[in-house]
């Protein structure tokens, strides 16, 4: 009984997170889409890494909001929502939640960089 309860439970967990998932307007492109987008300068770049990843390198004129930190939200609050925006990290996991939090917050065009900074090298 326990058992079918856990499979219960998991099987509505996963059916939430894809319906939230099938929702998302959020896009996604690979590191090289991203450095082509960048040169073309097409969209405002957001890096939510912490600094100390940022200090080992970042793409130029991205703006920094680590979304990990409590400040978060105030980083992103003054940010015109209607603009494109491209949000990495370093891998693509954290970029994903922040444009989760953006999207929440009422932003309308937005690509998370699957593979992240790591995808750009």
């Amino acid at each position: 009984m326990l058992t079918y309860i856990l499979l219960g439970i998991i099987a509505f967990f996963a059916v939430t997170r894809f319906i939230a998932n099938r929702n998302s307007t959020v896009k996604r492109m690979t590191g090289k889409e991203a450095l082509a987008a960048h040169a073309a300068g097409t969209a405002t770049f957001i890096d939510v890494r912490t600094p100390a990843e940022m200090a080992n390198g970042k793409l130029d004129g991205a703006k920094e909001a680590n979304v990990t930190s409590t400040n978060f939200r105030q980083a992103i609050a003054n940010l015109d929502k209607s603009k494109p925006y491209i949000v990495y990290c370093r891998s693509g996991m954290r970029s994903a939640r922040a444009c989760k939090i953006m999207e929440k917050e009422g932003f309308t065009n937005l690509t998370n960089v699957a593979g992240g900074y790591m995808g750009m090298k």
